[in-house]
């Protein structure tokens, strides 16, 4: 716990507990040593009841004290000493100095920290007391040590991370308060404020819309809240009495999407996507990018982007994959890049071993964290709310749902035997030339809440290329719709389609599928079956968890641990951070030969090396050495 209102001493084997209404010292003075932390710069000084104020006050002037508080029911002085003043110097004069009964450091103390977050202990990795999680046992102690990093550090929000990922629910209650803010931006006035080139992009960016939302609309999709379980596992916000724990309790997330989680092939990004959201994240202030992703093939253009980031100082913290393969002899990129601000991560199991499904490389992988058990998942964070069915229909009943219009034929449901089902069409045998015929919802669907709208529908069509449309619309009013998708030509027999709105502004909303037809050739038109639209309720109800495994998830964790080291000392560079982070871990025989470090992360011995680290540059730039490493698609 930070004490910004009290200090706590052990004396003697008892707990004394002195209330002072005392005035926090910066973060920046606080020092820590071998033996115990305290405070830069300033003593407690205890003098003798029978000395009077002026007495006192020449005591403090010969070393140059300067009195910060009392207690004076115990004459406890808590003095500021002058900067080119060392404390063990000041201590040991004073302890000489007639009327002073004794003197010492302002020292920290601080309990073992277990943040008051009600499931903490389902995070085996930050602690693990070989307790059960999600069925799987653990190992006690095979976890990172974070309550004994805690003691020392608990992260800043002067720290920002950049997922790259499906998004981020930036309004979880989780995770809200750790979201990266562009200050140089005003939200929602349509302008490019700050000149970067993102129009409103207050919190992130989506790159695959295009758009300044980057939440993650993809729980029980194909993503699955892929990005929010990493952001959770990076920076939850903890002790708030809220859910869980991330490895840091402050920080600011930067969410990045590049995942298109509605396409036919889930869970894609494009070199593109990445590509940008690494210039972004580097030309906006990013001290470090987590990417939970990866795949086989060497590109040039995401070389550069890691390049780039190296050149800025900006840390590269990316999953080795999930194949189970050795990196060394069969790559995974962009992980396998040659730049030295990458630091990869290959996972293990709550049995403290190198988790079954994880990459590994004796040259090119440079660390592991835990990452979870392959079967059951057991890496427990933060996910979007559920994904909930807004509204549907298999048209097996009637269609009490829909009312129907058409200038010469209403639409109207039929059984087809290629379907199997029935189906509603546009029109019996062809349609008519100069149509406009539509169905539409016959109430307006409740969305009010509703974000990451996903409509499906079995669908087969022959429409005149270019000239007959059939248009999926929306409207608050049923006067003016707004398209959503537009189809024309002929289909590959039935098909399925997958089509979403990323930003649902509006509230309720009618539905509807409009035939319109030219005046020439005309075809069989459209048969439609299994309409569902679904969206993510944003309205948090507290169960908003879950559990994954991959080299995703070990990913995050490294990240964490780096923003603990940076937000302890902040003066590090790139390199350095990488330099603890590969020299502090556990050594582990299951590592052996098998990670450059051959251990596992331990945060504790990563933050007590960054107060203490000295500054070894040989002058050259960026990095620290290493392996580049970033995780393979889909590796939860």
């Amino acid at each position: 716990m930070k004490l910004t209102q009290g200090f706590c001493f052990l004396w003697m084997g008892a707990l004394l507990v002195f209330w002072l209404a005392v005035q926090a010292a910066p973060a920046a003075e606080k020092k820590a040593t071998d033996a115990e932390p305290y405070v830069a710069h300033e003593l407690l000084v205890r003098i003798d009841a029978g000395m009077d104020e002026t007495q006192k006050a020449d005591i403090r002037e010969a070393i140059g004290g300067i009195l910060v508080q009392e207690i004076k029911r115990i004459n406890l002085e808590r003095w500021r000493l002058p900067s080119d003043m060392d404390t063990e110097e000041a201590v040991s004069r004073l302890t000489q100095t007639p009327g002073v009964l004794y003197a010492e450091p302002n020292y920290l103390y601080a309990p073992q920290m277990i943040p008051d977050d009600p499931e903490f202990d389902r995070l085996w990795y930050l602690k693990n007391d070989g307790q059960s999680v999600n069925g799987a046992g653990g190992t006690p102690g095979a976890d990172i040590s974070a309550p004994e990093a805690w003691d020392m550090e608990t992260g800043s929000r002067e720290v920002v991370i950049a997922v790259i990922d499906s998004g981020v629910a930036v309004d979880h209650p989780d995770l809200k308060d750790n979201i990266w803010t562009n200050i140089d931006e005003i939200d929602g006035n349509g302008q490019d404020d700050d000149a970067n080139g993102y129009t409103d992009d207050v919190c992130g960016w989506d790159f695959v819309n295009w758009d300044n939302n980057p939440s993650d609309y993809s729980k029980d999709l194909y993503g699955d809240g892929h990005g929010t379980h990493v952001a959770g596992i990076i920076a939850a916000a903890g002790n708030n009495g809220v859910g869980i724990s991330g490895v840091m309790w402050r920080a600011q997330l930067m969410p990045l999407q590049v995942f298109d989680l509605f396409e036919d092939s889930p869970f894609n990004a494009t070199t593109f996507n990445i590509v940008s959201a690494f210039f972004y994240a580097v030309e906006n202030g990013a001290a470090l990018i987590n990417c939970s992703f990866g795949g086989p093939s060497f590109s040039r253009a995401q070389y550069e982007a890691c390049e780039f980031a190296d050149q800025n100082g900006v840390l590269v913290v990316a999953a080795a994959g999930n194949d189970g393969h050795d990196n060394d002899d069969f790559p995974t990129y962009p992980a396998n890049y040659d730049l030295e601000n990458i630091v990869s991560v290959a996972a293990t199991d709550a049995l403290d071993g190198l988790a079954s499904y994880s990459n590994y490389g004796k040259n090119s992988v440079d660390v592991a964290a835990p990452g979870g058990n392959d079967s059951p998942s057991n890496i427990y964070s933060t996910t979007p709310p559920k994904r909930e069915v807004m509204f549907s229909d298999n048209f097996e009943s009637s269609a009490e749902n829909w009312l129907t219009s058409g200038v010469y034929e209403d639409w109207s449901i039929a059984f087809d035997p290629d379907f199997n089902s029935y189906v509603v069409m546009d029109s019996i045998g062809r349609y008519h030339e100069n149509e406009d015929a539509y169905i539409r919802t016959r109430q307006r669907i409740q969305a009010e809440n509703f974000r990451g709208l996903n409509l499906k529908f079995n669908i087969f069509y022959r429409l005149e290329t270019g000239y007959d449309y059939l248009n999926v619309e929306f409207s608050e009013d049923d006067i003016d719709y707004s398209p959503i998708y537009q189809i024309t030509g002929f289909s590959d027999g039935r098909e399925r389609l997958v089509l979403w709105s990323n930003d649902a502004d509006f509230e309720n909303f009618y539905l509807r599928f409009r035939l319109t037809s030219d005046g020439s050739r005309n075809y069989e038109g459209v048969l439609i079956d299994n309409i569902s639209l679904t969206g993510i309720n944003w309205r948090f109800v507290g169960d908003e968890y879950g559990y994954k495994s991959g080299t995703s998830m070990a990913t995050p964790v490294v990240s964490g641990v780096a923003g603990l080291i940076w937000s302890k000392n902040p003066d590090l560079t790139c390199g350095e951070v990488k330099q603890i982070l590969l020299d502090s871990v556990d050594l582990i025989d299951a590592l052996d030969g098998k990670v450059v470090s051959g251990g596992r992360i331990n945060a504790d011995k990563a933050v007590a090396a960054a107060s203490s680290f000295e500054d070894e540059k040989d002058g050259s730039g960026g990095g620290g050495g290493g392996g580049c490493f970033i995780l393979a698609l889909g590796c939860e």
